[in-house]
């Protein structure tokens, strides 16, 4: 694992705006994010369910991600995209308000950053420019009903 630290490079990505639906973003990550990426959920408040249930997912060696919250200590985990994990949580969350969620989510693959929500549910999404065109596109359409009009 490299020990450099993950963080948000403005010139690399892509505001796609405000976000007011948490759960439709999980949708979007689910349906049109590589199944080889991982998700860095940061929060607060998480649910005791929902926190077992990441902590049994963890994945292997995962990054260091640059903090959404400094204080209070927030809870970190890092869920590989692979099989049904994400579609799990998204049932999960469906009997959570949203901050028993997250705070924060950032998609990533090795050293790349792919996705950035800060205040993930009611924050802007932020998309990597260097994604294929293809894998942008879905994402952008997956998530069309859960962007905010700006």
């Amino acid at each position: 694992m490299a020990s450099q630290e993950l963080r948000l490079e403005p010139g690399d990505l892509t505001d796609l705006g405000p976000v007011r639906d948490l759960y439709g973003l999980l949708k979007a990550i689910d349906l049109a994010m590589p199944k080889e990426a991982t998700l860095y959920v940061e929060g607060t408040s998480i649910a005791p369910e929902v926190r077992d249930y990441l902590g049994r997912r963890q994945g292997p060696a995962p990054r260091r991600v640059e903090p959404g919250t400094l204080w209070p200590k927030p809870q970190v985990f890092h869920l590989p995209l692979e099989g049904r994990n994400l579609e799990e949580l998204r049932d999960l969350a469906e009997r959570h308000a949203e901050p028993e969620i997250c705070d924060h989510l950032v998609v990533y693959v090795d050293d790349r950053v792919l996705l950035w929500a800060h205040d993930a549910g009611s924050g802007h999404v932020e998309l990597a420019r260097s994604l294929p065109v293809q894998l942008a596109n879905g994402f952008r359409e997956a998530l069309r009903q859960a962007l905010r009009e700006r």
